[in-house]
């Protein structure tokens, strides 16, 4: 089981990384540039681009200066709705537990 969750999280590191790749393109901007822009260290781009990851904090910066930030909250809003409707992120969804009937007055 672990070594499928680190094989998972190996390949989603590797899509962001192309995605991030893809955004910067798009830009028509450097490594450089976007490291700058970001304040996040060339090496880390770099990393993050060849599918190495990177913690959260630096992402959203890259998100932020690549204008990409303020779709995180429509993305997050999307797989909340998609669990509460019983979809792939709520199957693991456990019951919730009964009720205990409260104490009897005195």
């Amino acid at each position: 089981m672990t070594e499928r969750v680190e094989t998972q999280q190996g390949s989603l590191s590797v899509e962001i990384g192309n995605h991030i790749r893809q955004l910067r393109l798009a830009a028509n901007i450097s490594q450089e540039e976007l490291a700058a822009a970001s304040g996040v260290g060339l090496s880390t781009l770099k990393r993050l681009e060849r599918g190495a990851g990177c913690n959260l904090a630096a992402l959203l910066q890259l998100l932020e200066s690549l204008g990409c930030a303020d779709r995180l909250g429509a993305f997050f809003a999307g797989l909340v709705a998609e669990a509460r409707s019983g979809g792939a992120v709520g199957e693991r969804r456990r019951a919730s537990s009964a009720r205990r009937p409260e104490p009897a007055a005195e």
